[in-house]
């Protein structure tokens, strides 16, 4: 089953970032678009048709995300992958993403987790899957603000 980032929601994510032209953006998942055109005025926003056709080693100023939740490992493959290609992330992701492993955590953390906010059930229709956005920063050692969006 598709299921695409909500307009509202890809709304919200572009908020995290800060006022006005944010450089080069990365959306490596870009499905129907509804992210990308979220972003539209925030930079220069890089799309590919599939994850793997990202050229190795480039770089951006941010990366905004919605991978794969299935498998759970792959989606997680993609945030590792992006964590080396940037300062900058937002992403959408299954909660038990971060609650079911003190790896992946520590990896989070370690990366710099600036901020969780838990997503209302009906994010996506028809599914059962509870999300959180994450908003990380390369570096940042401050506290973890859990926050809620709602609609």
């Amino acid at each position: 089953m598709d299921f695409q980032t909500l307009p509202i929601v890809c709304y919200y994510m572009v908020s995290l970032m800060p006022e006005g032209h944010c450089g080069q953006i990365l959306e490596p998942h870009p499905g129907q678009g509804n992210l990308v055109a979220a972003l539209k005025g925030k930079g220069k926003v890089i799309t590919f048709p599939r994850f793997e056709d990202i050229p190795a080693h480039s770089r951006y100023d941010w990366v905004l995300m919605n991978p794969p939740f299935t498998p759970m490992k792959e989606g997680y493959r993609y945030l590792q992958a992006v964590m080396n290609m940037t300062d900058n992330i937002i992403a959408l992701l299954p909660w038990f993403l971060i609650i079911n492993s003190e790896g992946r955590l520590k990896d989070l953390m370690h990366f710099g987790l600036v901020s969780v906010t838990n997503l209302p059930r009906k994010s996506f229709p028809a599914s059962r899957i509870q999300v959180c956005v994450l908003k990380m920063q390369r570096g940042y050692e401050g506290k973890t603000e859990l926050l809620r969006f709602a609609w």
